[in-house]
């Protein structure tokens, strides 16, 4: 089984490494691999402690239905662990494949998500009737080989050893199997810390397996789903106030964590426009970057990028869409391996810092319009707390357009939703028909794993060459469809502001851009690239009369900085609660859950500090303590307790706000 899963580990290394860079470090790759089989035989182990001891106990019990019952459970016990061990580790492959990671906190999505659309997904991206029946295959060729180390059967194994033997090779076995479970006989065992043996990130990935990973997310999601957990111990902070200070550069004015939050007003402006936010499926900074006349990525939405307020240096706050949505929606950052707050013990506090709150004070209608189904996740129950005045899915998108009833299924969706030009349709059209404000919350569904779109759309060109392609992870098939859906959704998005630019609404209607997070289908992705990795767009289309703001397009932030962004802009002398700040008042800091949190004087990830070795293409490289990286470690540290403390504080006011009744 070591054997095999050595063969996994090479399978792994052509499939997401770049080979040249790899050989020209032989011996680092050679450790990589026998620290590999170190790791891997951890979990074997474990496999085999219990067959081994049921072998060596049931020695001493004589009679054929005794060897017939002992070979039973040998065989039962290993062919379970080996059928694990390798269902684990086609689930680590396929992760990678897309996260770019291996198994982490991120997989219990799977279970916590849409799981029938996930699977739905999986069996539109992969060729399983090609793939289950081989793995279904190489199980049973597995069961057949356990079964035949213990034929034949009918033997009397007094008669095959001395009975003396026994205890020493049981005392020798176990002591064995234990030393293979700790990877050493060092006071420490062998750990995920031990595999950085390389600067170049991919190296230290090589040695992982998907057992090793996951049981370090499971004691994550042990640890940080408690409610009792304390960001503010594990942080080290005597008092709350040491935190904001850290958090904000500031000492705190009041007494509470809620009061001293409150103490930042909007400017005073004109007239308020309609206000359309909206969080794109998979939106990622590197892959739009990439965008060429040949290789057209963004179709008709380059030109806003190039006369909007565009923040380039900008992080998801959440490398998945549920806490993505969540950060932006509340304005607050993700606590790291903490539960999303629609699933968490906050699920019924209205959030004095959630989004739509000051707009809805300023006399605008408020609405979510989601591409999929409300109950996904909670979602709407989640967001109907907060006090939106309308909540739309893809049902109720669907009876307010009724035009959209001659479409085949396949063409107004699929498993996650409708497709973005529709639910741009149906936003357009309420704001052509509002006499009040409006505000949209917008999250569309189309650039999502099965990568679909309608017939009728015809895909700009997207040439991508051998070179190109050798730097994938994923087939020209995949990549294929991958960058038409990002294209598609690119695409009608711009043609929605275009509509808008030619429209009565032109000078009454301001868009706002982000991802609610990348993917990263590159080879060799190392901590260089931590930055980029998490890296999405944050843009401003405004109409004229507020594109008089002169702001930094250097500047950092992440999503719980959109709406204090937001308000800054439209908003007029409204106060509101906001743990983020307005990028156009010189915040300068960015943060995501994985831990990375970065500023123009570096960035603080993975335990180290890292300096800029090219911000324009946010590149990092390794950087010894300095003043300003300390500061920022402490920064973020602070702003995820002072969040923590917020939530427990308004969880524990349980808000008089809250909505009764079923979402409308």
């Amino acid at each position: 089984m070591a054997i095999v899963m050595t063969m996994a580990r090479l399978f792994f290394v052509t499939s997401f490494g770049d080979w040249k860079p790899l050989l020209e470090n032989p011996g680092l790759l050679q450790q990589a691999f026998f620290l590999g089989l170190r790791f891997d035989l951890i979990p074997l182990a474990y496999i085999h402690i219990a067959p081994f001891i049921v072998l060596n106990l049931f020695y001493f019990i004589p009679g054929r239905s005794c060897v017939l019952f002992t070979r039973f459970l040998l065989v039962s016990f290993l062919c379970l662990g080996y059928f694990a061990l390798g269902w684990v580790y086609i689930f680590d492959y396929s992760f990678y494949s897309y996260f770019q990671d291996h198994l982490n906190i991120l997989f219990f999505g799977f279970f916590e998500d849409d799981t029938l659309a996930v699977l739905v997904s999986i069996w539109k991206n992969y060729n399983l009737i090609l793939w289950l029946p081989v793995v279904l295959l190489f199980h049973y060729g597995f069961y057949r080989f356990v079964k035949l180390l213990f034929s034949p059967f009918d033997f009397d194994l007094k008669e095959k050893k001395k009975p003396f033997k026994i205890p020493f090779i049981l005392l020798g076995g176990i002591t064995l199997l234990a030393f293979l479970a700790r990877g050493n006989f060092t006071r420490l065992p062998l750990s995920l810390e031990d595999s950085h043996i390389s600067s170049q990130e991919f190296i230290n990935e090589i040695p992982l397996n998907g057992v090793i990973t996951f049981n370090r997310a499971m004691k994550i999601r042990k640890t940080f789903g408690k409610k009792s957990f304390d960001y503010q111990a594990q942080y080290g902070y005597p008092t709350w106030q040491s935190a904001f200070q850290d958090a904000f550069g500031k000492g705190p004015a009041a007494l509470t964590i809620k009061a001293s939050l409150m103490q930042k007003t909007s400017p005073k402006s004109g007239r308020p426009p309609h206000v359309v936010m909206i969080v794109m499926e998979s939106f990622g900074t590197f892959w739009n970057d990439q965008n060429s006349a040949e290789f057209n990525i963004l179709g008709d939405l380059k030109k806003y990028f190039e006369t909007g307020y565009y923040f380039k240096n900008f992080l998801s706050a959440e490398n998945g869409t549920i806490g993505s949505i969540m950060s932006v929606a509340t304005s607050t950052p993700i606590r790291p391996g903490a539960r999303f707050l629609n699933e968490s013990e906050f699920m019924k506090a209205s959030l004095q810092s959630s989004g739509e709150k000051p707009f809805k004070a300023a006399g605008y209608e408020t609405h979510f319009v989601y591409g999929g189904k409300l109950g996904w996740r909670d979602l709407g129950a989640y967001l109907n707390v907060q006090g939106y005045d309308r909540l739309w899915g893809a049902d109720e998108m669907k009876e307010g357009m009724p035009e959209l009833s001659h479409f085949e299924e396949n063409d107004l969706g699929n498993e996650w939703g409708i497709f973005d030009e529709y639910l741009y349709s149906f936003i357009e059209d309420r704001l052509r028909t509002a006499t009040t404000p409006q505000f949209f919350l917008v999250l569309t569904t189309s650039n999502h794993p099965p990568f679909e779109y309608p017939s009728s759309y015809k895909p700009l060109p997207l040439k991508m060459d051998s070179e190109f392609l050798a730097n994938l992870t994923v087939d020209k098939d995949l990549a294929t469809k991958r960058f038409t859906s990002l294209q598609y959704s690119n695409q009608k998005t711009g043609e929605f502001l275009n509509r808008i630019e030619k429209s009565i609404l032109k000078n009454n209607v301001l868009v706002a851009l982000t991802g609610d997070h990348s993917f990263w289908i590159a080879k060799n992705v190392g901590h260089e690239d931590e930055f980029r990795r998490y890296a999405v767009p944050f843009l401003i289309v405004a109409p004229e009369e507020l594109k008089n703001r002169s702001y930094n397009a250097n500047q950092f932030g992440s999503h719980e900085d959109i709406f204090p962004t937001l308000y800054d802009l439209v908003l007029s002398d409204k106060t509101y609660v906001g743990i983020g700040h307005s990028l156009f008042s010189g915040n300068s800091f960015a943060l995501n859950s994985s831990g990375i949190v970065a500023s123009e004087a570096g960035a603080y990830h993975h335990g180290e500090y890292w300096k800029w070795k090219d911000l324009s293409k946010q590149i990092l490289e390794p950087s010894p303590e300095t003043p300003e990286l300390a500061r920022l470690r402490k920064h973020g540290e602070g702003l995820i307790t002072i969040t923590d403390l917020f939530l427990k504080e308004e969880n524990a006011n349980k808000l008089p706000d809250v909505k009764n009744g079923r979402p409308k």
